[in-house]
C-alpha cells in the first residue's frame, strides 16, 4: 500500500485528488493494458496475469472471515478494441444481467448482459469470464457488478437542485476516516408547519448502490413540479441519509458482512459507527415526529426473492400490517417499468427474515420500529440489483421506483394510523 492510500483512508486527501488503493500491480509503461481500482469505489484483486487473460477476484478486504460478497468494480485502459479476458475463479460474482459498463469514467452505466459471462473450468474451479475492450476514441472503460452510486453522482443531483427552496443540505456527522456524511431534507421545511417526518436511508451496506438510485427518485419527486410534489411540500418533511457507510461507498468495500459487524447491525446501546450514532441521535430528537421510515437495500446476487422488489416483514404484528397496507397502495399507483406485487411481503419466519438474521446486532428497521411506535409505516425495501421479475433494473427504472414509491407513501400517510 502506498502512502496515497494511508493518507486517504484517513482522510486526509480531498476528493478527486490522484491515488492509488487497489491491490493490482503497477504496471510497466510498455504493457499493452492496465487493470486497477484507482478510483473512488474501485474494488479488485488481480490474482493472476497471464497474456491477454488477466486472473481477478472482488476484494474481501473488509468482510469478516468465512464470509463472501460479491462487489467488484475496476478499470482497464488499453488500445482501442483490443480484446481482454477477465476470469473470476471459485464463487460467481456476476448478476443475471452480466457486468455493468461505463464508458464515462463511471458516471453512466448499462449492462453487458448475461450472453457476456462464459461459465468455464480453471484448474479443477468452476470460473466465469467475460471479455473487455476499450471502444474507438475512449482512452478507458469501467466494469462492475452493477450500476454505481457515489458521493459524485449525488453532487451532481444537488447541484441541478442547487437553488431549490424545498431542498436543505446539512451534515449528519463525519465518518470515520472525517467524509462528511450528508443528510438532506426535502420538502416542508418549516417544521412548525410540517406535519410530520419521513425517514429515508440507504447503503448501510455500501455495495448497495441500486438502492440509493432509488433514494434520488423519491427525492425528486417530493421537489417535483406536480400535484405529488405540491402535496409533499405542503405536508411533509423527508430527512435523507443517501450514504450510511460514507467511507465504504468511497473506498470500495463490499458493506455487508463488515468486521465486527456491519453498519445495519449497529443499532445497539453503543454503536461503533458514527453514521448510525449519529443517526439515532436525530431520532431521539425526532421522537413522535416521526410518520414514517423506509430503509432501501438490495438483497443476494440472484435466485428466489432475489429477482424482485420486496418488503422485508417485521415481527410485530402492527408493523406488519401496514407494511402490507403501503404495499397494496405500492401496487396499486406505481407507474414505473419495475413492478412491485403486494404478495411481495417477505413475512418474519419465511426464508432469511428470521430472529437468527439479527443475531449480530439490531438493524435499522429494527431500532425504527421500537423507536417511533406511532409511525404508519416502518420498513426496510429490497430492491434487486439487476433484473426484478423480467424487468431491468437501471438508474433510470430504480429512479422510477423510487417516484412510485414516493407517491405510494404519500397516500399511505394520508389514509393509515399508526402502528401502535
Amino acid at each position: 500500500m502506498n502512502t496515497a492510500l494511508s493518507l486517504l483512508r484517513n482522510g486526509w486527501l480531498e476528493a478527486g485528488a490522484l491515488v492509488a488503493f487497489s491491490t493490482c500491480p503497477l504496471l510497466g509503461a510498455d504493457d499493452a493494458f492496465r487493470v486497477d481500482a484507482d478510483f473512488a469505489g474501485g474494488n479488485i484483486q488481480v490474482v493472476e496475469r497471464r497474456g491477454d487473460r488477466v486472473f481477478i477476484a472482488p476484494d474481501q478486504r473488509d468482510t469478516q472471515a468465512g464470509q463472501w460478497w460479491f462487489n467488484w468494480s475496476f478499470r482497464l485502459r488499453a488500445v482501442a478494441g483490443q480484446p481482454v479476458t477477465f476470469v473470476f475463479t471459485g464463487k460467481n460474482p456476476f448478476g443475471v444481467r452480466g457486468p455493468a459498463r461505463s464508458l464515462d469514467g463511471g458516471t453512466t452505466w448499462e449492462w453487458m448482459g448475461g450472453s457476456a459471462v462464459r461459465s468455464l473450468q480453471h484448474d479443477g474451479q468452476p470460473a466465469w469470464s467475460f471479455v473487455g475492450r476499450v471502444p474507438t476514441g475512449k482512452e478507458e472503460v469501467r466494469f462492475a457488478f452493477c450500476p454505481q452510486y457515489l458521493e459524485s453522482h449525488l453532487r451532481t443531483w444537488l447541484a441541478r437542485h442547487a437553488k431549490d427552496p424545498s431542498l436543505s443540505v446539512e451534515a449528519l456527522c463525519r465518518s470515520r476516516k472525517g467524509r462528511p456524511v450528508e443528510l438532506l431534507r426535502a420538502g416542508c421545511l418549516d417544521q412548525t408547519k410540517a406535519h410530520g417526518v419521513v425517514l429515508l436511508t440507504s447503503r448501510h451496506h455500501c455495495c448497495e448502490a441500486m438502492a440509493t438510485y432509488a433514494v434520488e427518485g423519491f427525492l425528486e419527486t417530493v421537489l417535483a413540479d406536480d400535484a405529488a410534489g405540491r402535496r409533499w411540500r405542503e405536508r411533509w418533511q423527508v430527512i435523507a441519509v443517501p450514504f450510511m457507510d460514507k467511507d465504504g461507498v468511497e473506498e470500495g468495500d463490499q458493506g455487508k458482512f463488515r468486521r465486527p459487524h456491519d453498519h445495519n447491525r449497529d443499532y445497539n446501546t453503543q454503536p461503533l459507527y458514527p453514521e448510525v450514532a449519529a443517526l439515532m441521535k436525530l431520532g431521539a430528537s425526532l421522537q413522535a415526529r416521526v410518520v414514517a421510515t423506509m430503509d432501501l437495500h438490495c438483497p443476494w446476487i440472484r435466485g428466489e426473492w432475489n429477482d424482485r422488489v420486496y418488503i422485508v416483514g417485521s415481527s410485530d404484528k402492527a408493523t406488519w400490517e401496514n407494511q402490507k397496507a403501503f404495499g397494496e397502495v405500492l401496487q396499486r399507483v406505481q407507474r414505473g417499468p419495475i413492478r412491485f406485487r403486494a404478495a411481495d411481503c417477505l413475512a418474519f419466519g419465511t426464508a432469511w427474515n428470521t430472529a437468527k438474521n439479527t443475531t449480530q446486532g439490531r438493524t435499522c428497521s429494527g431500532w425504527t420500529s421500537e423507536r417511533f411506535p406511532a409511525a404508519r409505516l416502518t420498513t426496510t425495501i429490497e430492491i434487486t440489483y439487476a433484473d426484478a421479475l423480467g424487468i431491468e433494473v437501471n438508474a433510470t427504472s430504480a429512479r422510477a421506483l423510487g417516484r412510485d414509491m414516493a407517491v405510494a407513501l404519500l397516500e399511505h400517510l394520508d389514509t393509515s394510523s399508526p402502528s401502535r
